[in-house]
């Protein structure tokens, strides 16, 4: 796991405050900044003289400085714009060492690695329409684009492209956003000289493939250690939750449907008490089912069509509920919560800020599904950027509703559960290695496997 901020400043303030100067911190960061510009310009046999600085005028570009110091015959372009006394500072070091900027608008088309050092992450303005025009010629480059911190622009039209962002001592909550991931690439963390828990211990974190735990399976297990899930839904989106949750791992499945596709699932017509998880919602028309009694004393999975009924409120200050809305759901669950009115756009660029208010005010376990889902729970949050767009198909969403309840089934706490099964979800995406276009439900249930 790597921690996730939503304010460095802070962070950098308390390491400073424990004897660590600004000074120290920003030479720890250029130093990483350079010896990771360095590493991938070995990588692709890249000179020095075809790596390009763009520069701002604050800490951020300091950083950018510090690393020119450090690296030999890089180019640096100054964007004019107002420098700190900070970046003056490290500008003069530069210079004392001989070092020229570049004077003109560089050639873009010269360079292979651009390192954009423009804006930082306390930044929320636009730049001129002087240098957007620059960033769309980069964006337009086969150069290989490093942000550092923070993608310039990222909010704004045209935004800095860049295939790695790479953070220093943190990762900034913004970049986990669904609107940035086209622009972030993939997200390095460099270290600031101290230790990461101890630089920025926090109770947000992104999950790695390492962090993955599923149900572990003893040579002398029987099917009746590992749950019996029912799956009420239609026969369609039902059938697929159920391979889902067989396919994690359930000993047993029992689908609560009129008829399935599958001679793999068990068919009921009606939840019983043996059932030791349930996912709800999948496709399914008749909400009465939310009304059941029997729900109340057995961990719960509410998806989908749940988001049409106001009974679901009636689950949300349970611990052992797990609710998975997309955000088109999400919004209509806002209402219910909040009586206030929510857009997809607003809740898109704001994920964090209103998952951590439900959750502010709800006991539930709440999966906000997305590009990169969030899984929340009270103050703890974990965030997953591992999936991709072939996850964008029908069926998807059933699946994961399966997968979660597996592991409800097994005992897993809900917040446990909910945070492994997506991050297996995204795995399986992320693994498949053909077309993204052709991947659908059933090749995920068969991913599975892979794991």
């Amino acid at each position: 796991m790597k921690a996730i901020t939503d304010n460095i400043r802070l962070l950098e303030q308390n390491a400073i405050n424990k004897g660590l100067s600004e000074t120290i911190l920003m030479e720890n960061a250029g130093t990483a900044l350079a010896r990771f510009v360095s590493q991938k310009a070995k990588k692709l046999g890249v000179k020095n003289s075809e790596i390009l600085f763009l520069l701002g005028g604050g800490n951020n570009a300091a950083d950018g400085l510090v690393a020119i110091r450090h690296l030999k015959k890089v180019k640096a372009y100054k964007l004019g714009l107002r420098e700190n006394d900070t970046f003056k500072q490290q500008e003069q070091i530069l210079i004392n060492f001989g070092f020229k900027m570049i004077k003109k608008e560089p050639k873009i088309h010269k360079f292979k690695i651009i390192v954009d050092c423009i804006l930082g992450t306390g930044s929320n303005r636009v730049l001129d329409e002087k240098y957007c025009l620059l960033l769309e010629k980069i964006n337009k480059s086969k150069a290989l684009k490093i942000a550092c911190d923070i993608p310039t622009n990222l909010n704004f039209n045209p935004c800095f492209k860049a295939d790695i962002t790479v953070c220093m001592g943190a990762l900034k909550e913004i970049l986990l956003e669904d609107f940035t991931k086209e622009f972030v690439g993939k997200i390095k963390l460099l270290n600031l000289g101290v230790n990461m828990k101890k630089f920025a211990p926090s109770q947000c974190n992104l999950l790695e493939k390492k962090d993955l735990k599923t149900i572990k399976r003893n040579v002398n297990s029987n099917k009746g250690k590992f749950g019996h899930v029912y799956i009420v839904g239609n026969s369609s989106a039902g059938t697929l939750a159920g391979l889902g949750a067989l396919n994690f791992g359930s000993g047993l499945v029992s689908l609560v449907a009129k008829k399935t596709f599958s001679p793999l699932l068990m068919l009921k017509r009606k939840i019983s008490k043996e059932a030791t998880a349930i996912a709800l919602g999948m496709g399914l028309e008749n909400l009465d089912f939310l009304k059941d009694e029997i729900l109340q004393n057995i961990p719960l999975v509410l998806d989908a069509n749940c988001f049409l009924s106001e009974a679901i409120l009636w689950y949300l200050n349970r611990e052992d509920v797990v609710i998975t809305p997309h955000p088109k759901e999400f919004t209509r669950l806002w209402k219910m919560c909040f009586d206030e009115e929510l857009s997809v756009e607003n809740l898109q660029k704001n994920r964090f800020f209103y998952a951590k208010k439900f959750a502010k005010n709800y006991n539930c376990v709440l999966v906000l599904k997305g590009a990169n889902p969030i899984v929340i729970q009270k103050e703890k949050i974990f965030v997953i950027n591992l999936g991709n767009e072939a996850l964008a198909k029908g069926g998807s969403g059933d699946v994961l509703s399966g997968m979660i309840a597996t592991l409800l089934g097994a005992k897993f706490k809900a917040l446990k559960a909910a945070k492994n099964a997506c991050l297996a979800h995204a795995l399986v995406a992320k693994k498949y290695k053909f077309n993204k276009n052709s991947f659908d439900a059933i090749k995920l249930i068969k991913g599975l496997k892979c794991l």
